[in-house]
C-alpha cells in the first residue's frame, strides 16, 4: 500500500510541475510587427513591418504541411541562406518576402527552399531566440492558389 501511495504521490507531483511550466507567449500585435496584405497568391509578396521593438530571428510556419522555415536565425548553418544577419533585421523596419524567398528546414538533413508553395495558412515568427519559450509576435497570412 505505501508504494502505491508513493507512487500516486510523485505521479501527482510530475502533473503538477508540467502544468505549471511557462507556455511560449507569441503575440499579435500589428504595431510591432505586421504582414501585409494578409491574403497573396503563391505568386504574390506580402511585406513585413516591424516596429522600434522588433527581434533579431525571424521563422515561418506553413501549417498546409506542418514545416518550420528559418529566414533569419543567430548561429546559422552554414548551408543556410539567410535573408539577412541578426543585426540587420533588428534594424530595419520592412521586410518583402517574394515568391523566390526562402527558408531553411531545421532538419537533420536540413535545406533551403522556397516560402510559398502550397495554398493555405502561414505564420511568421519574430523573436530574439526562436528555439526557446522567450516567445515574441506573430502573424498570419494567407496563401491563396493564384
Amino acid at each position: 500500500m505505501s508504494k502505491y501511495l508513493f507512487l500516486l504521490v510523485s505521479f501527482t507531483c510530475f502533473a503538477i510541475q508540467e502544468n505549471e511550466s511557462p507556455e511560449t507567449v507569441w503575440a499579435y500585435s500589428p504595431k510591432h510587427f505586421d504582414c501585409s496584405p494578409n491574403e497573396i497568391s503563391v505568386n504574390g509578396s506580402v511585406s513585413i513591418m516591424f516596429g522600434e521593438n522588433s527581434f533579431k530571428e525571424l521563422a515561418i510556419y506553413r501549417e498546409p504541411d506542418s514545416t518550420w522555415l528559418f529566414l533569419v536565425v543567430d548561429s546559422a548553418p552554414k548551408e543556410m541562406k539567410s535573408l539577412m544577419s541578426t543585426s540587420q533585421l533588428k534594424a530595419t523596419s520592412l521586410v518583402s518576402l517574394t515568391p523566390e524567398t526562402m527558408g531553411f528546414r531545421w532538419e537533420a538533413n536540413g535545406f533551403n527552399e522556397i516560402l510559398f508553395t502550397v495554398p493555405g495558412k502561414y505564420t511568421l515568427y519574430n523573436s530574439d531566440n526562436l528555439e526557446s519559450e522567450m516567445g515574441g509576435y506573430k502573424c498570419d497570412i494567407v496563401i491563396t492558389r493564384s
